[in-house]
């Protein structure tokens, strides 16, 4: 009987896509997510690593929470200058 192989493309797919429902899931349903996070710098990334991944999704209900929790926790909008 042969073996069958491993498709490692789509299992890096579906753990990436498990880490992102729980990354947005454990920010948006703990009291303080920063507990989690060594500096505001690295949440922030994760946030908008998880804002990436819903716009490629079209799940944009959730960018918008996702972007709600970051000012609340501190993440200013930088301006823009025009010139």
């Amino acid at each position: 009987m042969p073996e069958e192989k491993i498709d490692i493309n789509r299992m890096m797919a579906l753990f990436n896509q498990i880490a992102m429902k729980e990354g947005y899931n454990l920010i948006v349903n703990e009291i303080d997510p920063l507990q989690f996070f060594s500096s505001k710098s690295r949440f922030y990334t994760m946030i908008d690593r998880l804002i990436d991944y819903y716009i490629e999704s079209e799940e944009y209900e959730k960018c918008a929470l996702l972007l709600k929790i970051k000012k609340k926790n501190g993440w200013k909008q930088s301006e823009v200058i025009e010139k």
